[in-house]
């Protein structure tokens, strides 16, 4: 049973009352293998400021998107609000539990929830919008991210990351953009983080919104 606590998520004409996770730590059941360890359940920086990004800047008009490695979701129920049809995808179904309950309590329909891995990723559908934050942090899954990518964006589809400047990250996406072809809008996002014992900072947050040359937002 995961204990799980309330927090508000509030911006200029938005509230989400959100059920997050109580206490990180008592998932960890294997320091020693990724798969276990519980990245999902933190609502990372880069959440924050994807959803920020999207509620400020983004009208989805009815069209579909992909959340990567949603965790808490944040910044697909965002999306979700700005007229999103949104699949969450993670491989942890806890994950999913809590963002299906999250939609229900914003009162949020126009979603659904698919477990997957991107080692063997099969959605049925193609994407007009694949999102993700903080979900290009490992050379070695980056590549699968890849193969996901091309089976589930649609022909001039448009992709939306966001990360706090990971070298890791920043690297992929030049690949990416060069190999594909893609232009790039590039914004930084401040973000207030508070952690326990320690003083609140503000963290920058680097969001990459790619799309075809030729395609007009």
């Amino acid at each position: 049973m995961i204990t799980t606590r309330e927090m508000l998520f509030a911006l200029p004409g938005l509230e989400l009352s959100l059920e997050i996770v109580a206490n990180v730590e008592e998932l960890v059941t294997d320091p020693e293998d990724d798969d276990q360890i519980p990245y999902w359940a933190e609502l990372w920086p880069a959440a924050r400021g994807l959803a920020r990004y999207i509620w400020e800047r983004i009208d989805f008009q009815g069209g579909t998107v992909l959340e990567l490695g949603a965790g808490l979701g944040l910044p697909g129920l965002v999306a979700a609000c700005k007229g999103g049809r949104v699949t969450f995808t993670d491989y942890k179904p806890e994950s999913l539990e809590i963002i299906a309950r999250n939609a229900a309590r914003n009162g949020i329909k126009n979603f659904s929830c698919l477990l997957a891995d991107w080692r063997d990723f099969r959605a049925e559908q193609c994407f007009d919008w694949i999102i993700g934050s903080d979900v290009l942090y490992n050379p070695a899954l980056n590549p699968y991210v890849t193969g996901v990518l091309q089976s589930s964006l649609k022909p001039g589809g448009q992709l939306i990351f966001a990360h706090p400047s990971r070298p890791v990250t920043l690297e992929y996406l030049k690949g990416l953009i060069a190999s594909w072809g893609l232009r790039e809008e590039r914004h930084s996002i401040r973000v207030l983080v508070g952690e326990p014992g320690v003083p609140e900072f503000h963290l920058s947050v680097d969001i990459h919104h790619l799309y075809q040359e030729k395609q007009q937002r």
